[in-house]
């Protein structure tokens, strides 16, 4: 073997370049980190500092609205404590029952006519029956009216075709069937849907978000599987090439100094790996990457689907009543002064027989704008206290103790209509495209239209970089072990290449190389 423990130790370095190749190969690196790379970009926007905060501020607006409706929607909450409330009333005051829904009707009208709407239920069930009401009186067919309504009156319409379909699906969300929390829990209720939105989607953004910004610096990661590809290439036609060169001597200068560029190489690797911060980088993304496992599950992204989409149906619902300016109030009182001029009857004997024959719905557009019922809930409760002698902080606790759907309401409502028309937290959430999202209805966009979509099309993605071996804290040790090993080999190398060439000398000098000195291939003559 003397003479030959320079050429086999290229072969080496042939060998390591080669074995670089095979594991790109096999461990689908370009695939893997293709996606990740697609992922990362995609997924980028919604990981910025600001959205993360918006994303929360839009979670809690949604977890108010669903506190203050939840109680509204069946006959055992709002709709069963009202009769005693009004009871109450009437015992402290000292009048009738009916006297006291009178009193709360003239001084609390907004508040009241919410309160008394419950359960919405009903009013999903009275919407249709009023369309085809107000089609008999101005003689026209259920479509027609639909047409006058969506021509007219779009956001009176936009209620009646989503107010149903909310109240319908309020406790059987659409889409939900097989949606669960990470712990298996079913969700199937807006209250449920709710609480996994705000703990199993946000909350897993804010815990990573640190660790998602630095995988989209520097390059990213989809550059690793070229890099080493190329890597490999370059090693396996150096090494090779070295090889063949150094077969039967040490080549004269300055082929003799080219073991100088594998630590160089080696050195190289081991630099890019510090520079770019490889190893808390591909950690943090690992880290990521088992925590939002559960969240991309295809079941659970259908479901983000579904629950954000019944969420948008809320806010078609109710949010053109919730402040002056949002349509209802201004639609409302037209539509009854239209219908009374095609009847040829006064207004208010139209909103007489509203009130009859559709009294849940009726009571509930005397509650518009929700903001006016907001302004009356202290009035409220300084009234309930003076007829009761006792503090306002007494009334809410008795409230709380004794009318529990009630209070609930009260307790969420003003956040509903204090922050609709600038959500906290928002104030520099942006849609992707970079337009502001502050209004209930913009930042609801921006989960519908922004935020989903880029789950969907990349929970494909995220399983591809999430199912292959190995976990992304493999490659920054190995990156650095192999530079390492192959600069630690390189100056091997160049140890052999010198200990040759002083037995070279030592022996004589070499003659110059012929062709009769290259060995010949079997088979060849």
């Amino acid at each position: 073997m003397r003479g030959k423990s320079v050429p086999i130790s290229w072969a080496v370095v042939t060998l390591v370049g080669a074995i670089v190749i095979i594991l790109v190969v096999s461990w689908q690196l370009f695939p893997r980190l293709t996606a990740a790379q697609t992922m990362v970009e995609d997924l980028s926007p919604a990981f910025t500092a600001d959205r993360v905060e918006g994303a929360r501020g839009g979670v809690e607006l949604v977890s108010a609205a669903v506190d203050a409706v939840d109680p509204m929607v069946e006959a055992d909450g709002v709709a069963a404590e009202m009769p005693e409330l009004i009871d109450l009333v009437a015992e402290r005051t000292g009048v009738s029952r009916e006297d006291a829904l009178a009193l709360l009707r003239k001084d609390f009208p907004h508040i009241t006519g919410l309160l008394t709407s419950a359960p919405f239920d009903e009013i999903a069930v009275e919407i249709p029956k009023l369309v085809h009401y107000l089609g008999t009186a101005m003689f026209m067919t259920p479509d027609q009216v639909r047409d006058m309504l969506q021509r007219d009156y779009p956001k009176i319409y936009q209620v009646t075709v989503n107010f149903p379909v909310l109240i319908d699906g309020w406790n059987a969300v659409p889409g939900t069937e097989a949606l669960t929390r990470f712990d298996g829990t079913p969700v199937r209720t807006m209250p449920q849907a709710r609480d996994y939105l705000s703990e199993e989607l946000v909350a897993p953004v804010e815990r990573q978000q640190g660790n998602f910004r630095p995988l989209g610096v520097r390059g990213g990661v989809g550059f690793l599987a070229p890099l080493l590809l190329v890597l490999g290439i370059v090693v396996i036609i150096f090494g090779t090439t070295m090889v063949v060169l150094t077969w039967r001597r040490v080549p004269p200068n300055p082929v003799r100094f080219a073991w100088v560029v594998v630590p160089v190489v080696g050195a190289a690797v081991v630099g890019l790996v510090l520079a770019l911060n490889l190893f808390p980088r591909l950690i943090g993304g690992q880290i990521l990457l088992d925590d939002t496992r559960p969240a991309f599950a295809l079941s659970r992204i259908e479901g983000d689907r579904a629950a954000v989409e019944h969420i948008s149906v809320f806010v078609n619902s109710l949010g053109p009543a919730v402040l002056p300016d949002r349509g209802v109030a201004t639609e409302y009182p037209a539509l009854l002064d239209h219908v009374a001029k095609e009847v040829g009857v006064p207004t208010e004997r139209v909103l007489e027989l509203v009130h009859l024959f559709f009294p849940h719905t009726a009571a509930l557009l005397d509650a518009v704008p929700f903001s006016q019922a907001t302004a009356e809930i202290p009035k409220l409760v300084d009234f309930l206290a003076s007829t009761s002698d006792v503090t306002t902080d007494q009334i809410w606790e008795s409230l709380r103790a004794d009318f529990p759907g009630v209070y609930q309401l009260l307790t969420n409502l003003p956040d509903i209509t204090n922050w609709w028309a600038a959500v906290p937290g928002t104030e520099k959430l942006t849609r992707f495209d970079g337009s502001p999202a502050r209004a209930g209805e913009q930042v609801r966009n921006y989960f519908l239209d922004d935020v989903i979509p880029a789950l969907e099309r990349q929970q494909a993605n995220y399983v591809i970089v999430d199912t292959n071996w190995p976990e992304l804290t493999v490659f920054a040790p190995l990156l650095t072990v192999v530079g390492i090993a192959v600069a630690l080999f390189g100056l091997y190398i160049g140890h052999l290449t010198s200990k040759q060439l002083r037995r070279q000398r030592e022996d004589g000098p070499n003659p110059p190389a012929l062709a009769s000195d290259v060995p010949t291939p079997a088979g060849v003559s």
